[in-house]
């Protein structure tokens, strides 16, 4: 290999080596940026998910899509009342056997999105989880039961309009002389239910 040949080889070598330097610098400041971002969404996902207390407004707005309208919600569950066994025997003594009602009423307040929408239909993200972490399972009922408390509205109907307040219950069925330790929120299947503690 003659000297010509050798510096043109030389100088490849070397244009390959910086290349790849150059190429190793963008990719970790590249990655230092995702991480500092994914880092950020991390952490933001952590503060969401730590548990709110009863009262305590969601700290993010939750979206509800209905009749080609969506809205942005704040949500605040307020109190958990608990019914007794002989509740549902109304429905299926048998069937709910070990089971009672635990009334949830949650307040939603539309804080964005559309100026107005009719009827969402928050009461379907709501949740319970009582003591040994058993979920509870919404009742959808046909009628009423006579245990209904007075002030439970289940729907939350009509059309609402920025800023507009609603309250509304919802029955869940779970396992009676366990406590009710949480009440949740779905944010959709990639998230981690919001949590608001019962005490």
């Amino acid at each position: 290999m003659n000297s010509g040949t050798r510096r043109r080889s030389a100088l490849a070598m070397a244009g390959a080596v910086l290349a790849t330097v150059a190429l190793t610098a963008c990719d970790d400041s590249d990655g230092a940026k995702s991480g500092a971002k994914g880092g950020n969404d991390k952490k933001a996902s952590a503060e969401a998910s730590k548990p709110l207390k009863l009262g305590q407004p969601s700290p993010e707005k939750q979206e509800d899509e209905r009749y080609g309208k969506k809205g942005e919600f704040i949500i605040t569950p307020q109190r958990v009342v608990m019914g007794k066994a002989s509740d549902l025997t109304e429905l299926d003594a048998s069937k709910y056997q070990g089971k009672t009602l635990a009334w949830v009423y949650v307040k939603a307040k539309l804080a964005g999105g559309d100026p107005e929408m009719k009827g969402p239909m928050l009461s379907t993200d709501v949740g319970t989880v009582s003591e040994g972490e058993q979920r509870g399972t919404r009742l959808i009922l046909i009628g009423s039961l006579s245990s209904k408390p007075a002030d439970c509205k289940d729907t939350t109907d009509g059309t609402w309009k920025q800023g507009d307040e609603q309250t509304f219950c919802t029955p869940f069925i779970v396992p009676d002389g366990k406590k009710v330790t949480y009440v949740t929120y779905a944010r959709g299947f990639y998230k981690e239910p919001l949590k608001w503690a019962t005490q």
